[in-house]
């Protein structure tokens, strides 16, 4: 199924493939944008404050943070599929 869709979004027409392309670059950019900033002001704060700032929701922030950067990631990696498919959908022809 998921195999299907991603040949699809790969491998389909080269206009679909471009448009989505752009699609997933827009979306790593969102999810991306600022977040080592994030990181960073999110440990500092956890490091002055220690447990009280876990409690008091840096340690969910944390989590949180963790699951945008795998989000970001995914989406790049989308990305770069779009490019080999249509950078192989050129090659053929």
């Amino acid at each position: 199924m998921i195999r299907r869709v991603l040949d699809q979004i790969f491998n389909g027409p080269a206009w679909r493939t471009f448009l989505l392309m752009g699609v997933f670059g827009g979306l790593f950019a969102m999810t991306s944008y600022n977040l080592l900033m994030l990181f960073t002001a999110n440990f500092q704060f956890i490091a002055a404050y220690g447990f009280m700032a876990a409690r008091d929701g840096g340690a969910l922030q944390l989590l949180q943070l963790a699951v945008y950067g795998y989000l970001s990631l995914a989406f790049y990696i989308l990305f770069k599929g779009c490019l080999y498919g249509l950078l192989g959908h050129f090659m053929k022809h």
